[in-house]
């Protein structure tokens, strides 16, 4: 009787196992090409980086900046003169402002 008992636990659970092993097998490949996806996208944000940090180190200098921004067109330096404040005061209770 026992031996019978365990031969039916042991043909339910076998299939049971590879079962669960070919379903963790598949996330597992699941999460491999994500995972070499993100390094992907990883691998060109740093080489973005690299240029625009090259680019920065070219440009560092402030007289190189401010002698190209004055050759832009449109630019002009801001001073106090040149500037609105808006100051908003908070309102207490009042849902029209």
């Amino acid at each position: 009787m026992m031996k019978r008992l365990l031969a039916a636990v042991l043909i339910l659970v076998v299939p049971l196992l590879l079962v669960l092993v070919v379903a963790q097998s598949g996330r597992h490949y699941a999460v491999v090409a994500e995972l070499r996806k993100l390094e992907k996208t990883q691998s060109v944000w740093i080489e973005e980086n690299r240029k625009l940090l090259s680019n920065m180190a070219l440009a560092g200098s402030r007289a190189r900046i401010d002698a190209s921004m004055k050759a832009a067109e449109g630019y002009a330096p801001l001073g106090p003169a040149n500037t609105l404040r808006i100051e908003i005061s908070p309102t207490k209770g009042r849902l029209d402002g």
